[in-house]
């Protein structure tokens, strides 16, 4: 058994982190006498999954559920997982097209600020100087 401690030191997360994935279920933890969490190899190789899937931006409630479904036998389980997996690929593939979005819609707006920096154009974004009815 390893406590929050070492664990923490183990897999490189923070206290906080560990404690949020226990408390939300991803991983059941035993308790000593005390009162403080002890972990075993299952909940470390949870954990480890866990810091693994929200590495890939998967939401708490879909790592809960993968882990839920890891724990469970038959193809309907491992179809579960699966959908999961896709959706979380589906997602990671959109991520480029937003990402050259956001780099347009950022060199629209530096283009913008460069003529009003050179009085070419009217600052209207400043609060202070619009006139309001």
């Amino acid at each position: 058994m390893y406590t929050l401690k070492q664990v923490c030191e183990m897999l490189d997360l923070t206290e906080h982190t560990v404690r949020y994935y226990t408390d939300e279920g991803i991983v059941d933890v035993k308790r000593d006498k005390a009162n403080r969490r002890l972990f075993d190899e299952q909940s470390i190789d949870l954990l480890r999954g866990a810091r693994y899937l929200r590495g890939l931006e998967m939401s708490i409630g879909d790592i809960k559920l993968f882990h839920e479904l890891c724990k469970q036998d038959g193809d309907d389980a491992i179809k579960a997982r699966l959908d999961i997996l896709l959706k979380q690929f589906k997602k990671a593939n959109e991520e480029p097209e937003n990402a050259k979005l956001r780099v347009e819609y950022l060199k629209h707006k530096i283009e913008k600020e460069k003529k009003i920096l050179n009085h070419l154009i009217l600052d209207d974004k400043n609060p202070h100087k619009k006139h309001y009815d």
